[in-house]
């Protein structure tokens, strides 16, 4: 009964999201270049956290995956001495090619480890997509998406100084896998995401297509938008306090995100 009740409001908010990409699509817009955020990564976080850039191979038969303290050269592949990329190869080929990528994974002194990756828009929309398209092609199945928040995943608030909280969404991931042995088993991971452009955040894909379609409407313009991501072991099944550890770790990251003028400002 209440699907049936909320059935009209999703047909006119569907139709609402049609129309507003069709136009948007269809009209002659200034293309902007300016991304919303710094597209570096620090390699010192507050709290021991050490960050080591990615870079990958694009050899199709033996695609490998390295991280930049273990290269003499940050860009070259010591195996073969071709160049290597910040995105993997399926990335490559699956997006326009002037989408930007940046990718680090974080160690403390406990050995934790946190993978960060920004993904910065180019001049085609379909540079960015939804979050859980990836996660499942890449074996993962998400736990905490049901029917009613397939629209708005689980979201967590960040506190941060001297502006509203921060809202971030959290899927709950599971992967089964077989280690060197032959054992199978299950990693329990979290990703966290959110959207930004130009002075525009958000945790939704969808609210970020609006806010895209209204720029090139209203304003006659496409920003880029970023996508920030955030990943790592959510220690089992019913663990939950991993999401204190999201926002510990946000808290960090966040300020190093901005560009000079936001920092200033």
């Amino acid at each position: 009964m209440e699907i049936r009740t909320f059935t009209p409001h999703l047909v006119l908010i569907g139709l609402m999201i049609i129309t507003a990409l069709a136009l948007a699509f269809t009209v002659d817009v200034t293309l902007s270049d300016q991304a919303g955020v710094c597209m570096k990564l620090p390699v010192v976080l507050d709290g021991g956290w050490i960050g080591d850039e990615l870079r990958y191979s694009h050899d199709a038969e033996n695609p490998k995956q390295y991280r930049v303290s273990e290269l003499e050269l940050p860009n070259t592949d010591p195996e073969t001495g071709k160049k290597l990329f910040t995105m993997s190869l399926a990335e490559y080929d699956a997006l326009p090619k002037d989408t930007e990528f940046v990718k680090s994974i974080y160690t403390n002194a406990a050995a934790k480890e946190i993978f960060v990756s920004i993904v910065l828009s180019g001049r085609e929309r379909d540079s960015i997509h939804r979050p859980e398209r990836c996660l499942i092609g890449q074996g993962n199945t998400i736990v905490n998406q049901h029917f009613w928040n397939v629209l708005m995943p689980e979201i967590i608030e960040v506190p941060l100084e001297g502006r509203e909280p921060l809202k971030v969404a959290v899927l709950e991931t599971i992967r089964n896998y077989r280690s060197a042995d032959g054992e199978r088993k299950t990693y329990y991971g979290y990703y966290a995401y959110w959207f930004v452009g130009q002075n525009r955040e958000t945790p939704s894909h969808y609210a970020r297509m609006l806010w895209l379609a209204w720029d090139r409407v209203v304003n006659s313009v496409a920003n880029k938008w970023a996508y920030i991501a955030i990943a790592g072991d959510r220690g089992g099944e019913e663990a939950d306090d991993y999401k204190q550890g999201i926002i510990d770790f946000v808290q960090k990251l966040y300020p190093h995100l901005l560009l000079n003028k936001q920092k200033e400002g």
